[in-house]
């Protein structure tokens, strides 16, 4: 019942009124790895490396704040062996400043295989993280800074209407008597432009669903098994403004189901659901957005503390329903030709404990082929 009422809602707000996700405010964040448009038969050399800072301002009982400040970086060799098929190899750093070393060094492989009009799969790293676009109260932002690269399979369709992303993250591998647990987090996002054209003002469905899970057959841990699932439906309706000052208005809502699909469950809620709502305004140089979260019972595996219903730091500490005011402001700059520079206000009103927990931050990022050359 509730899941009808909250799609009619949803339905109805857009009716009066591109998908207005917090990923969106980190759009420069992202590396930009053009492997199919390089020429078959060449070796490309590409840099990505991301400078940044973002300072979490929390002080609510459901997660600590914490600064993270330090550099992002990925040199990248690509063999484009033909125009369908291409392998990479490279290594990323990330280094936090004021440590010894880097906080994480590891190799990264892909192998990308465009079998169709716009359709290709990917072994290896994938296109992840905040490259996926869910909603933030599913998958937080924080995850770029705390988590390795995603590895694992992609497939990736990319028509004029239709977009999908399926995913499986290998986070965690797991060998026979380890005492540890593996670590696997799957995805799907589906868009589908009900009318208008992509970029432009129109009106257009969304589909979102993320499970997070925590096993493994042959692992010794006394841990016991956990799957948490996430599932979100949306609506999102942009259109062009009459003003010189703006370039696009855009609605969104959205309705978010949490699922427990453990044997063992180790929080008190088995499901819960969340509304969020939102409009954005934006321009060259600008993008603002206000809206309004409402979560009853809701948890995420992947998501954001501040907008659950229990804590990160005790997990029988509950608050069983949240609203939050939430609002961002987002200033960038491109520098030059795969250099850009961005700088982040976020804000979280608490209605309930009348508290406001925000975060700020700025970043350089750059994304360059710096090398390409033919093969004999």
């Amino acid at each position: 019942m509730r899941f009808c009422i909250a799609v009619i809602f949803a339905f109805l707000f857009l009716c009066t009124a591109k998908v207005a996700e917090s990923q969106d405010f980190y759009e420069n964040y992202q590396p930009v790895f053009k492997t199919d448009s390089i020429k078959p038969g060449t070796l490309n050399i590409h840099f990505y490396n991301n400078n940044f800072i973002k300072n979490n301002e929390y002080f609510g009982p459901y997660t600590e704040g914490i600064t993270y400040i330090g550099s992002i970086l990925q040199p990248e060799i690509t063999w484009a062996i033909c125009d369908k098929f291409n392998l990479s190899a490279g290594w990323y750093f990330r280094y936090y400043y004021g440590q010894d070393g880097f906080e994480q060094s590891l190799p990264v492989i892909k192998a990308r295989y465009l079998f169709g009009k716009g359709t290709q799969v990917v072994f290896g790293q994938l296109d992840g993280q905040l490259q996926h676009g869910f909603v933030e109260p599913i998958y937080s932002t924080d995850n770029y800074f705390t988590k390795n690269p995603e590895y694992g399979i992609q497939f990736i369709l990319d028509r004029k209407k239709l977009h999908t992303d399926v995913y499986l993250d290998w986070e965690k591998f797991l060998l026979p008597g380890e005492a540890h647990q593996e670590v696997i987090t799957g995805g799907l996002l589906a868009s589908y432009i009900l009318n208008g054209k992509p970029d432009k003002s129109g009106l257009s469905a969304h589909f979102q669903s993320i499970i997070h899970h925590l096993g493994g057959q042959v692992d010794n841990s006394e841990n016991p098994l956990q799957s948490r699932a996430n599932l979100a439906v949306g609506l999102n309706y942009a259109f062009l403004p009459m003003y010189d000052l703006l370039n696009q208005i855009t609605f969104s809502s959205f309705y978010i189901q949490s699922l427990e699909l453990s044997q063992t469950n180790t929080i008190p809620f088995e499901s819960g659901y969340a509304l969020q709502n939102t409009i954005t305004f934006e321009n060259d140089w600008a993008k603002f957005c206000t809206g309004w979260f409402h979560g009853e019972y809701f948890f995420s595996p992947m998501g954001d503390y501040l907008f659950q219903s229990v804590s990160e730091l005790n997990n029988w500490y509950v608050g069983e329903k949240k609203d939050l005011i939430t609002s961002k402001l987002f200033l960038g700059h491109q520098i030059l030709n795969g250099v850009s520079f961005g700088f982040r206000l976020e804000s979280y009103y608490d209605l309930k404990r009348k508290s406001n927990d925000f975060s700020y931050g700025l970043n350089i990022c750059v994304n360059a082929s710096v090398f390409e050359k033919k093969l004999k």
